[in-house]
């Protein structure tokens, strides 16, 4: 109840929600191309490769005074350019799928290790940047957020249906004679613009769940992906803000939370449709 009590009065809760809000678009657009394309594992390798990006922004942040270069500003630069390395370097089958994703996530876990050895004081953000820092959401976040959440909108509203035959029926843009490496790249962008937003959330390590697991929920009862994606978005901002109600009177870990009840609600789903069917 201190929750409902506090948002009131409390800017900071106010920003958090917002943040909630913006992820919740993102991840319900983006999620559920990445279901109907089935690349979950390709959003756990970039989250992973965000620790790279975290860890460049500290060291240059605290060593070099660049504090214009913010961990966010970090993150969105290692997750597009992990995004375009997969599109890249997997195109035509140059190399496996596999074998790339795995050699991103472990660089960009290794790379944010080693930048942040080097950094005075990380330890005392470490934490939030691997598990979520929603409480800590800035003004400057929020609009670098609304930005990213309103080029997915329009990049989505115009390669909806390339996206679709890709996610479907992806020998349907050759025939019309559309690249389809093109079109997977576009792709690829998107999902790394939005594993940086959710990682503003849930942070690295979570960001998989969030992003997967509210569009794997509605592709149970909707068919239309158009549906699924409104469905999507409704549930991970419900269980974003009653993860965020849940845990803020017992100070428990609010991405944590988050992923918890996001766990939940899909397996409650999964068995209401199994009992349904």
């Amino acid at each position: 109840m201190s929750f409902f009590s506090d948002i009131i009065d409390s800017s900071f809760l106010h920003m958090a929600l917002l943040a909630a809000l913006l992820a919740s678009v993102a991840c319900g657009i983006v999620g559920s191309y990445v279901v109907a394309r089935r690349r979950s594992y390709m959003v756990g390798a970039i989250s992973h490769s965000l620790l790279g990006g975290i860890g460049l922004a500290r060291l240059c942040a605290v060593r070099l005074g660049w504090t214009a270069f913010t961990p966010l500003a970090g993150s969105l630069l290692a997750g597009l350019l992990a995004s375009v390395a997969v599109s890249l370097l997997t195109s035509r089958n140059r190399m496996r799928e596999d074998t790339v994703l795995s050699a991103i996530w472990s660089l960009g876990v290794a790379a944010g290790i080693s930048f942040i050895a080097l950094t005075p004081g990380y330890q005392e953000d470490l934490n939030s940047y691997l598990f979520g820092s929603i409480l800590l959401v800035s003004e400057t976040d929020l609009w670098i957020m609304a930005a990213m959440d309103l080029f997915i909108l329009i990049a989505a509203w115009m390669l909806h249906n390339r996206f679709l035959v890709l996610c479907f029926h992806e020998e349907g843009l050759t025939l019309r004679g559309i690249s389809v490496d093109g079109v997977s790249l576009w792709l690829h962008v998107l999902i790394g613009m939005t594993v940086v937003i959710l990682s503003q959330i849930v942070g690295v390590v979570l960001v998989l769940a969030l992003l997967v697991l509210p569009a794997a929920a509605a592709a149970l009862f909707a068919r239309r992906l158009g549906t699924v994606m409104i469905i999507a978005t409704a549930l991970c901002f419900l269980c974003s803000v009653a993860g965020l109600a849940l845990s803020y009177g017992p100070d428990l870990p609010v991405g944590a939370t988050i992923i918890e009840l996001t766990v939940v609600v899909y397996l409650l789903l999964a068995a209401v449709k199994r009992i349904r069917n």
